[in-house]
């Protein structure tokens, strides 16, 4: 009877621990509770990263390649312009990376001849549901599904690949540090508060248990009463403690920074590149900061097939669907640094001059003014780097030696 008792006793601490009821299990995939997702991008650190993740796919160069149809391009130049594509990006990425999947409902607008998308319309997250097959209904009024192709676009984040049609959140990987770090700053606080300032506890006997709460209240005003560098006597006290903590505030200090590293690991594959670290190379920092491009190289890539889809919906309403679709494309490889950009230009190798203007920011001259354009003045192209010929006469022959610069007086 003695063990049964013992193991009741332990599974009730265990279920009233403060712990557990604050650490909920994070299902989170379909409701009101996405929007607990929302909140995680309050914490400073989260949405930092997020925010740093979601810039990384917006900032890429995203272009559409010309079909050779001169009706199909002349379409896309008008209706489908990069500053379209970008704004679809920026409406459709963020939502997808937050909850896993973004649908969004797409409003066409005639212009004469022709149909383009005038916008596209986010509805609340929770009113989505999906059934036991997988497909998605929209709840707001009723339940109708999202089943016409040229009417809603859901973007999903590595829903093709795991085979599920929610998608996975990018937040959901990083709920565990983010409520652990979120409970860290409540108990430290709590402490503070509690210890920061001493609690003085005077101790006496007193074998009437009446008499012994009368006189605990009137020490309680005495010891309250008392203020720094004053003094007091107390009848009948037998010793007077100070209580305080076990251990040291700075141990919350340790468990945020290590929820804040995880954190990171979770949002961007890797530490060094975000973290400020007392180990590692400056070589390991530079891979791990590869790592992290090659993470978001895949956002790039996904947000590149949603934009294509929304691309082929306007050329196959507007021209049918065996018509051409140009190929959207997203940046997604390393360029070149400038200074290997111009190392490439002074030895004379050809370099896209449009590139430079569109990879690097490079201010563009207008072609309407004569005098916009500036070009320095170059010398004449030096065949050995900067080298000569020069004679020796000690051994006869002639040597490559530093050409000698005139420096004007």
């Amino acid at each position: 009877m003695a063990k049964a008792k013992d193991k009741n006793l332990t599974v009730q601490i265990i279920r009233d621990s403060l712990i557990w009821q604050h650490m909920p299990d994070p299902g989170l995939l379909s409701g009101a509770k996405l929007k607990t997702y929302d909140e995680m991008l309050d914490d400073a650190r989260v949405g930092s990263l997020f925010e740093e993740r979601v810039r990384a796919t917006e900032n890429r160069p995203v272009r559409l390649k010309p079909t050779g149809n001169a009706g199909i391009d002349g379409y896309c130049d008008k209706y489908v312009t990069e500053k379209l594509l970008r704004k679809w990006t920026n409406q459709l990425l963020p939502g997808a990376l937050e909850y896993g999947f973004r649908p969004a409902e797409i409003i066409w607008e005639e212009k004469g001849r022709f149909f383009s998308i005038d916008a596209l319309i986010h509805h609340r997250i929770e009113q989505y549901r999906f059934d036991c097959e997988g497909r998605m209904y929209h709840t707001a009024f009723g339940a109708f599904p999202l089943d016409d192709p040229y009417k809603f676009i859901v973007h999903r984040i590595d829903g093709d690949r795991y085979n599920n049609p929610y998608g996975r959140s990018y937040l959901r990987r990083v709920y565990w540090p983010w409520k652990f770090k979120k409970l860290g700053f409540q108990f430290w606080l709590q402490a503070t508060e509690k210890f920061s300032v001493p609690t003085i506890m005077a101790i006496f006997e007193q074998s009437d248990p009446k008499k012994a709460k009368e006189t605990a209240v009137e020490l309680a005003e005495m010891i309250g009463q008392i203020s720094s560098s004053s003094s007091a006597a107390l009848a009948n006290v037998k010793e007077i403690k100070e209580l305080s903590m076990a251990g040291s505030l700075a141990d919350f200090d340790c468990l945020i920074k290590a929820c804040d590293l995880q954190i990171t690991y979770g949002m961007t594959g890797q530490a060094l590149a975000n973290n400020i670290s007392d180990t590692g190379t400056q070589a390991l920092g530079t891979v791990q900061a590869q790592t992290k491009d090659d993470v978001y190289e895949n956002d790039a890539r996904a947000m590149a097939y949603t934009l294509q889809a929304l691309v082929d919906m306007c050329i196959h309403v507007n021209f049918g669907e065996d018509a051409p679709c140009p190929e959207v494309t997203l940046e997604t490889e390393d360029k070149a640094s400038f200074q290997d950009v111009m190392t490439a230009i002074d030895r004379g190798i050809p370099v896209s001059r449009s590139a430079l203007y569109s990879q690097y920011g490079l201010p563009k001259p207008d072609e309407n003014l004569e005098d916009d354009a500036f070009v320095a003045e170059r010398r004449a192209a030096d065949p050995f780097g900067g080298y000569e010929f020069a004679d020796y006469p000690e051994t006869g022959k002639k040597k490559l030696r530093p050409m000698r610069r005139m420096i004007p007086s």
